[in-house]
């Protein structure tokens, strides 16, 4: 069960509290950063909770906290499509033989590539995921065009759609180490 009512507080570069009220104090809690696994199972004796974890800095990020009752019931992350594998659609032409889709990425000068050929699957409209997760990193634009190609090899001359593929950023991950002659500890973030 997704946590209701969490609530973020900042404490300094790169680390925030994250508290919320689970049902009971007998249910196990799970964190996750942008859809990856950051904590749990999460144990306290009461039903408000709090904890302390490293985030990205300078973007934003997503934080999920799921209560579960039973320790072998790992739950997973809301799926997230961060629009870096678009679904790519297009109506079918009743004298394809075969559709190519093509892929260009703006901003870096790339010249346009076959990305993907399919048969017709005698629908009227296809539908596929893009095959490959695009550069979304801070945010990219890229270009698609699906042509149909009919039984001689030829082409349709179809338009170019744009897509902005947008990516979230890496949970940073936390090392400690200790000194074994002062016995201090240091912390990383990286």
């Amino acid at each position: 069960m997704l946590a209701k009512n969490v609530l973020i507080r900042p404490q300094g570069s790169g680390r925030i509290t994250i508290s919320w009220t689970s049902d009971s104090p007998e249910v196990l809690s799970w964190i996750f950063i942008n859809g990856v696994f950051a904590v749990g199972p999460f144990m306290a004796e009461t039903t408000d909770r709090a904890a302390t974890l490293p985030v990205p800095t300078e973007k934003t990020f997503v934080v999920e906290v799921h209560d579960f009752e039973e320790i072998e019931e790992i739950p997973l992350p809301i799926e997230q499509k961060p629009l870096v594998m678009p679904q790519i659609s297009w109506n079918c032409v009743e004298t394809a033989t075969a559709y190519r889709i093509y892929h260009t990425i703006f901003d870096t000068g790339s010249i346009e590539s076959l990305m993907l050929e399919t048969l017709p699957m005698g629908v009227e409209r296809m539908e596929i995921d893009c095959p490959i997760k695009l550069e979304g990193r801070g945010g990219r634009w890229h270009s698609f065009r699906v042509e149909s190609v009919d039984q001689f090899g030829n082409e349709s001359e179809n338009e170019v759609v744009p897509h902005f593929a947008v990516d979230l950023p890496l949970v940073p991950e936390l090392s400690i180490s200790r000194d074994v002659e002062t016995g201090h500890l240091t912390f990383r973030i990286a």
